[in-house]
């Protein structure tokens, strides 16, 4: 197995193609990285920017590059000694005619061989043999009335357009449409030619070639092709027959609010999920993937978004079957706190989203929660229990946004046979106790395969229960009954309720991310850096031995997880994320700014409540974590920031909506930004308060990075965050990188290897704003991680103490293998210790002890001063800080 040393993630598109790449890869070898990590590089949509909307798994995006070009990167990176961990999207694919796929669909219907690879029910009522096409901007009714729906003919075919949309005519249709011209004596045998359908795609293509090429070539067959594309465009009720004859639906994009019969990506009506559980599927789509993987330019996958998948640890033992045991893969898996990743699973973890909370709470001070709750109820008299906003708006997006899944499953529970029995059954109030129990399931999902469920899977389903019962008492009876369908005891048919049960998992996940991360994190404001992908606003802090006790867990269950800090999908960088959780050790002085800045802004805004007091804190926070360093704002500075407002106004859905934009209500927002951006007073308040939350932001920023390059797993670097990374979500995250700063830097670093000398570290830590003491911290820590593999690999975690009033105050931990260790000590919550003039170095920690275990070695390096220390079982914290902010120290010898 190729296990990366390190990773870096690119997000390769048209914008940072291969060979973009190329010019970087000497950059990331010299920075110490083993790894590129590569979103989606498949064909995707015209214009995607993320690649997870694939069109043709067989193909490298063209706007990328090609496979030769891809084996000439391979080949370079071989030279280097690095390897490529590439993403791969299981789960569905782009709803389009350009994937190929869809198009065999949409016009052979059930003669297509794909036609039962995509999650679609052709039995739906009332659209029997048709899949919904949600793409309509009106009812269909109108867009006919309108015109908008044009047929044309090509080289392709007749075809279906609608704006950009372009559907192929289906098989059935060709007849119809040809026998409108049948007074035509060469019109006539062609429609006879496609009413006897071949049934075989390479034939129907050649007969339609043969008819573009006819008309070409008989000016009569050409124009009376013409004149029926111009009967169908002028007449509505031949527009309906037509339609009628599709294979597809046509109906108005919100019509999947409420009811649709095609499994989509969360509510992305554009984005069709697969039956990957089918075996024909599945070799099907991984064909090229097994070939990269084959050839040696793939040696690790991350499979996106597991939990979509029927049956997710079915799936990973194909994939391992189909590349090998000794095969590295990683997970795209959001767990909750309580929650512990399924160990039996052929794979070697997740792409790192618990060990980011895991580290974000390291960072805050968890002994001012009941302060920051209080705090943060002045500010915002109106807010609701943090569980019970998640369970109403998992319940909101259940009902108002997919209702047709909801539906789905309700008609699968009734056509299974699995209704409770007896007369006076109220069938509302099952389907409503159904949706109870979906809102409330407290992790996205379990993995039942077979009945007996295991003891944490029923525990959790006992967990949804209990919660449901307590938000819908009145179902009580009808919650404890489903509860027995859920565990296999309801008396049913055990095939039919284990099926149920699956299925419904492959919702529960979704509905979790729209209710949570997409609309309760941007609602719960009372510190929006847990309001993070993995981690969540009700975990306010760990202490330091719960963080030992879970990385203790982590190297001995899953030591080749990724370790992230930031990745595509994170809501803030991981730099802004520090920033914030600065505010969590200052409450008294937070929550008094507060007050103070809603008062000077108060005349600042159109309206009274526009806006609103959550919003107008919330607004705080983001300006706190994601303002440039100093007093100059960059150009698009409030540019950006209106859009990432605009975008967290509408993931908030209480002021205005994806579906239905109060676009005056999201002006007056981003007028107040601008208006208190440029108001004196507050900014002679704001500015003196962000800057020093800044400075001890940068601080457990260092700490962050120091821990992910050392901690158990495997350290991941988003791209461009080697650097300060204050970005807002995405598509904020995905701007392009400035690599010539990066590698002036690193020639900068790689011409200290003689020793460093006190100038140079001072130099990093007074001009801290630039980010260069960041990647500084990075860069050597990976360069003993890539030196020394095994020890950070293999090694075991051994927790160390610190003596007096530093114990709450400093983590330290040791990464020990075959005589040979690392030792490494963070300051935390640094905010009382220094002012923001200088570090907290030296005589700040005067009196502070760090104990070491008697087999510790008695000289150390310090892999940042170059620095050697001598120990006799203690080390103090003066002598360790002495020169450098975070400490990383190597056995003498290694």
């Amino acid at each position: 197995m190729k296990i990366p040393a390190s990773t870096y993630r690119l997000q390769l598109s048209p914008e940072f193609t291969f060979n973009n790449l190329r010019h970087i890869l000497d950059y990331l070898e010299g920075f110490q990285i083993s790894t590129v990590y590569s979103a989606p590089f498949f064909q995707s949509r015209k214009g995607s920017t993320h690649g997870y909307d694939i069109i043709d798994p067989f193909k490298i995006n063209k706007k990328i590059g090609d496979l030769e070009n891809f084996r000439e990167i391979s080949d370079l990176l071989k030279q280097k000694g690095m390897d490529w961990l590439q993403d791969i999207v299981p789960n569905h694919m782009a709803y389009s005619p350009a994937n190929s796929w869809i198009y065999s669909i949409l016009e052979q219907g059930p003669h297509s061989e794909f036609y039962n690879f995509f999650d679609i029910n052709w039995k739906y009522k009332g659209w029997e043999g048709k899949v919904m096409a949600p793409f309509l901007g009106d009812s269909l009714e109108k867009v006919i009335t309108k015109g908008e729906i044009k047929l044309i003919f090509s080289d392709r075919g007749f075809f279906l357009q609608y704006f950009e949309h372009e559907y192929p005519a289906s098989v059935n249709s060709y007849s119809f449409l040809l026998s409108h011209g049948q007074e035509s004596s060469s019109m006539a045998p062609w429609s006879g030619k496609f009413k006897n359908n071949p049934g075989n795609a390479d034939q129907w293509q050649e007969l339609k070639n043969r008819l573009y090429q006819a008309a070409q070539n008989d000016p009569s067959l050409n124009e009376k092709i013409d004149e029926i594309v111009q009967a169908f465009n002028t007449s509505g009720k031949l527009m309906h027959h037509l339609l009628d004859l599709q294979y597809f639906k046509p109906v108005h994009w919100k019509e999947s609010e409420r009811k649709i019969n095609f499994r989509r990506f969360f509510t992305i009506n554009d984005l069709i999920c697969l039956r990957m559980e089918k075996d024909e599927v599945f070799r099907a789509y991984h064909s090229f993937i097994q070939q990269l993987c084959e050839e040696g330019l793939v040696s690790g996958l991350r499979i996106d978004h597991i939990d979509g998948l029927f049956d997710p640890a079915g799936y990973l033992e194909k994939l391992s079957k189909m590349l090998g045991n000794d095969f590295y893969i990683i997970i795209e898996k959001i767990l909750e706190w309580d929650e512990e990743l399924p160990n039996t699973w052929p794979m070697q973890g997740t792409s790192g989203y618990h060990f980011l909370a895991i580290v974000n709470n390291l960072f805050t001070a968890s002994q001012h929660q009941e302060q920051f709750k209080a705090g943060y109820k002045q500010v915002n008299p109106g807010v609701v229990d943090y569980k019970q906003l998640v369970y109403d708006k998992k319940s909101f997006i259940l009902h108002e946004r997919m209702g047709g899944e909801l539906q789905n499953l309700w008609d699968l529970l009734e056509d299974l046979k699995l209704l409770p029995e007896g007369e006076g059954i109220n069938k509302e109030q099952v389907r409503q106790a159904l949706s109870a129990f979906l809102a409330a399931f407290p992790v996205y999902r379990i993995y039942p395969t077979e009945f007996p469920l295991t003891d944490r899977q029923r525990r959790i389903i006992d967990e949804a229960h209990l919660i449901a019962v307590e938000k819908e008492p009145l179902l009580k009876e009808e919650l404890d009954y489903l509860r027995t369908v859920f565990t296999g005891e309801a008396g049913k048919n055990p095939e039919n309720m284990g099926y149920f049960l699956q299925r419904c998992q492959q919702f529960t996940g979704p509905l979790a991310a729209k209710g949570v991360e997409d609309t309760s994190f941007y609602i719960y404001n009372q510190l929006i850096s847990h309001n993070e992908v993995g981690d969540s606003p009700q975990v306010f802090g760990i202490s330091i031995d719960q963080f030992h006790d879970l990385m203790k867990q982590r190297k001995e269950k899953f030591p080749l997880s990724i370790n992230a800090t930031a990745t595509h999908d994170t809501k803030r960088g991981e730099d802004a994320r520090m920033r914030i959780n600065v505010l969590s050790g200052i409450p008294e002085e937070w929550f008094q700014k507060v007050e103070e800045w809603h008062h000077l802004n108060k005349n600042l805004r159109k309206r009274e409540n526009i806006p609103d007091k959550n919003e107008e804190y919330f607004i705080y926070q983001a300006l706190i974590g994601a303002m440039p360093f100093g007093k100059d704002m960059e150009e698009n500075f409030l540019s950006r920031t209106s859009d990432y407002l605009q975008k967290v106004l509408r993931e908030a859905k209480e002021h205005s909506f994806w579906s239905d934009p109060d676009e005056a209500y999201e002006k007056e927002v981003a007028d107040f930004v601008k208006n208190i951006l440029e108001h004196e007073q507050f900014r002679a308040s704001f500015d003196p308060f962000r800057i020093k939350i800044a400075f001890y932001g940068a601080i457990n920023s260092l700490g962050q990075s120091l821990i992910k390059v050392t901690a158990p797993g495997i350290p991941d670097i988003y791209q461009g965050s080697e650097l300060w990374d204050l970005s807002y979500v995405d598509p904020d995250n995905r701007r392009p990188v400035d690599y010539d700063l990066r590698k002036k830097y690193l020639e900068e670093f790689e011409a200290f290897t003689e020793g460093m000398d006190a100038k140079q570290l001072e130099n990093l830590m007074k001009n801290y704003p630039d980010g260069k003491i960041k990647m500084f911290t990075l860069y050597r820590a990976l360069r003993e991680r890539r030196l020394n593999k095994s020890i950070f690999e293999q090694g075991d975690y051994i927790s160390l103490t610190v003596s007096g009033d530093f114990s709450q105050k400093v983590i330290s931990y040791a990464r020990y293998h075959q005589g040979e260790w690392y030792l490494i000590v963070v300051p935390l919550l640094v905010a009382k210790l220094s002012s923001t003039e200088s570090f907290p170095l030296g005589k700040a920690w005067e009196g502070g002890y760090l104990d070491l275990p008697k087999e510790a070695p008695g000289e150390w390096i310090n892999v940042y001063t170059d620095q050697i220390i001598s120990s006799t079982g203690k080390l103090a914290l003066s002598t360790l800080f002495e020169s450098f902010p975070v400490v990383l120290l190597k056995s003498k010898g290694i």
